[in-house]
């Protein structure tokens, strides 16, 4: 026999004994234990290790260090989007910045994360948008959760150790809901949704610093309730055509964060290190998961450090960038004319929680800072193949620049991920070495004793030094294979490059036939040739230039 058939034949049993629990609320065990303690105080982890890091913690208002409970690995939980529609920069801003510290974390620190994120795949939006397309929920809700994926491997953002989907985690979620009405921290509503009980948890608004006894703070309707404040753990079906799962209380479908709760607690158990998300999230949605988690899992604290990214705003507006305001912008929309690179520095430089002013501005900046970091490598690949020689370089200098870099760096990690402050620390570097290379411009100032006192080695530990930290923060453009950057930024069309190169060859040739000069001449052959070399056969005709690759003419 089946469990929901157990349950179906203990329903109205099951029934009775929430209605009495309705009219007599119990004081459960929260709040037995939380009013013998201070309200609102964060508690620090007693053992673990001690990462040296300092980040800021939402409850005590302030940074504190950061300690991870075991010495093997750092779980982490992430909110993930509710998919009824596309993805917009509101969302990449938030997934990208907590991407760029998850990096920092593994590849600077070495710490062995664990990372999951759920996706909110029924919800009244989903619903809605059903209704108004005329479209099955279950297919709006894989449409955009594929192209979720999708564009999270376009903004280069690694994908999460384990993905999970609400809905196929429904018997859990009932269970978890069960166990939080045994605990005496819920009821059933007049409307047959089951609620959570804030009067039976003392320490509400630690994340928010609410104050209940002065202020009513609303998540729902106050129908059905027994306080404005208590929200729905599961709500009752409303509609026939409305999607719906079995329960112990009726049919229905859960609400938006019980289903994070029940899935972080299912993936890592009761005591989280991070829970990440959105600033607009910490209230009500991570206060809510905070609260019914500790009363199911009979603890004071069930996450140790809460993560909430800053807003995106469009430049000029006040408000964030949401879908209900109309004031979006899709990540196709800004890959037409930015890189994956220019949005990602401009999360870099703004750091992880303060708010973005998107506009050209901002990514103008951004665009000139990797460009800067760009040009760099060029000149010194120049320098260190010998095309740039210099006369100003001083080994001993930029290896003394290179180890104070190499502190100031693992400060701003430290320092609760300054990402920006660690762009200017790598821009030093930058500056540094070049300013030493192109001094003086003219080779033939250069005096032949002085080009033997070069210092390659410490140019190119400096360009190590540079590109490691900038693969840590995510950028793509300085892998060494840059085929998922092409594959995810744009389409590389190889025949609109052949194309265009051949079209510089016909004006360098039209030009030597005109002029009837051999060095133009011998210029069109040797690009010929080179062609040739890479596969590429080509034939010159009175109206153009034919070629071939791979054996299909063009």
């Amino acid at each position: 026999m089946s469990r929901y058939r157990i349950i179906n034949i203990t329903h109205q049993i099951y029934k009775v004994e929430l209605i009495h629990s309705l009219l007599k609320p119990r004081r459960c065990w929260a709040l037995n234990t939380y009013r013998s303690s201070s309200q609102h105080l964060w508690q620090q982890p007693k053992t673990g290790k001690d990462t040296g890091i300092r980040i800021y913690n939402c409850i005590a208002r302030k940074p504190v260090p950061l300690i991870l409970a075991n010495d093997t690995h750092a779980t982490w939980y992430t909110c993930g989007p509710t998919v009824y529609d596309g993805t917009h920069l509101g969302h990449a801003s938030c997934y990208v910045k907590l991407d760029i510290i998850q990096r920092i974390l593994r590849q600077h620190f070495n710490v062995n994360l664990v990372t999951a994120i759920n996706i909110t795949d029924i919800d009244d939006k989903i619903i809605s948008k059903s209704k108004e397309s005329r479209k099955d929920w279950r297919d709006i809700a894989r449409y955009y959760e594929s192209e979720f994926w999708s564009d999270m491997r376009r903004l280069n953002v690694q994908e999460p150790n384990v993905k999970v989907c609400v809905t196929e985690q429904m018997p859990r979620i009932v269970d978890f809901i069960i166990r939080i009405i045994e605990q005496g921290g819920a009821y059933q509503g007049s409307d047959g949704s089951i609620y959570f009980a804030l009067s039976q948890y003392a320490n509400y608004g630690k994340l928010q610093k609410l104050n209940l006894e002065s202020t009513e703070h609303s998540t729902a309707d106050v129908e059905g309730k027994l306080s404005k404040a208590d929200f729905a753990l599961w709500k009752a079906k409303k509609s026939a055509e409305e999607p719906v799962w079995p329960s112990p209380w009726g049919d229905g479908r859960p609400g938006w964060h019980i289903e994070c709760s029940t899935l972080a607690s299912m993936i890592f158990g009761q005591q989280l290190d991070f829970h990440a998300g959105g600033l607009d999230l910490r209230f009500p949605h991570h206060e809510n998961e905070e609260a019914q988690s500790c009363a199911y899992h009979k603890r004071q604290q069930w996450v140790s450090y809460w993560l909430h990214t800053g807003q995106l705003h469009i430049n000029g507006q006040t408000v964030k960038m949401s879908k209900s305001l109309k004031n979006t912008i899709s990540i196709d929309e800004m890959l037409q004319h930015y890189t994956a690179d220019d949005f990602r520095m401009a999360c870099a430089l703004s750091n992880y929680r303060n708010s973005m002013d998107y506009g050209d501005a901002l990514m103008q900046t951004s665009k000139n800072t990797l460009k800067r970091f760009k040009t760099f490598k060029t000149i010194c690949n120049a320098y260190l193949s010998g095309k740039k020689p210099s006369a100003n370089m001083e080994s001993a200098e930029l290896l003394k620049c290179l180890q104070r870099a190499h502190l100031d760096m693992d400060s701003c990690y430290k320092d609760d991920f300054d990402t920006s402050r660690s762009v200017g620390v790598l821009l030093e570097q930058v500056n540094t070495v070049c300013r030493y290379i192109d001094w003086p411009t003219s080779a033939e100032a250069i005096a032949p004793q002085m080009i033997v006192g070069s210092c390659l080695d410490a140019v190119a530990a400096v360009v190590n030094f540079v590109e490691q930290h900038l693969r840590i923060l995510g950028f793509a453009f300085v892998q060494e294979c840059q085929q998922h950057a092409l594959g995810t930024s744009t389409e590389f069309d190889l025949e609109s490059l052949v194309e265009d190169l051949l079209k510089s060859r016909r004006l360098i040739r039209e030009r030597a036939i005109n002029a009837k000069n051999k060095d133009l001449f011998r210029i069109c052959d040797e690009l010929r040739n080179c062609l040739q070399q890479h596969g590429i056969d080509i034939q010159d005709h009175s109206q153009g230039t034919a070629w071939q690759f791979g054996g299909v003419k063009k």
